[in-house]
């Protein structure tokens, strides 16, 4: 692998990053005042949202090395594109719903889910770093940092696209405006994941040991 690849396949792996604590993670904080605000929240209600995630989050994390274990060396790629695309469809049902219990619900799945991307990606990364060709000739930090990088890239995103939106509508097509937030992070959480099942298929990374990304 030239370090060219190495450095594109970085930051297609940062999509993956974006799309877990960027988009499925952060935004909350900037949908939460008018979802409070609509649905008639507590202060504990809100919270417990947040909590919910993180636990979920966690779940996810904790359980992903046995997954990853038993599945092989092509599992964290599978783990990548398939956890972003189930968080890309928890985030389409967080602006499908205004039941508490079942936001409750996504919000755990959306933890587990990002989980699922950060710590395949961050796994496929670290192999990348030390893959034939890229080990002495790109830094790993460099690798590193570009994926971890792609958190900041979906933070972005989110304070980029949402202030507006929720600034401008209250409703839009019978949704009100954070519900129409989501599903906006939805659609771009879809768009990152296609984007890495794209990058999948174009090429196949260097197995076990010395394994890439793709």
């Amino acid at each position: 692998m030239t370090p060219r690849l190495a450095i594109r396949t970085a930051l297609a792996l940062a999509l993956g990053a974006a799309v877990s604590l960027g988009l499925a993670r952060f935004s909350y904080a900037l949908l939460l005042p008018p979802m409070r605000a609509e649905l008639g929240w507590s202060y504990f209600t809100a919270g417990a949202m947040n909590t919910l995630n993180a636990a979920g989050y966690l779940i996810g994390a904790l359980a992903m090395p046995a997954w990853l274990r038993r599945r092989g060396a092509r599992a964290a790629q599978e783990a990548l594109v398939g956890g972003s695309l189930c968080a890309a469809a928890a985030l389409a049902l967080h602006g499908l719903t205004a039941s508490a219990a079942v936001l409750a619900a996504l919000r755990l799945a959306a933890g587990v889910a990002s989980a699922a991307v950060f710590v395949s990606g961050g796994l496929l990364a670290a192999r990348l770093s030390a893959a034939p060709g890229v080990e002495g000739r790109v830094s790993s930090g460099l690798v590193l940092g570009l994926y971890y990088g792609g958190t900041g890239l979906g933070i972005v995103a989110c304070a980029l696209a949402l202030p507006p939106l929720l600034e401008q509508a209250q409703r839009i097509g019978g949704f009100a405006g954070w519900q129409v937030g989501w599903l906006v992070l939805a659609a771009l959480a879809a768009a990152e994941a296609a984007a890495l099942a794209r990058r999948r298929r174009a090429r196949q990374p260097p197995e076990a040991g010395g394994g890439g990304a793709g």
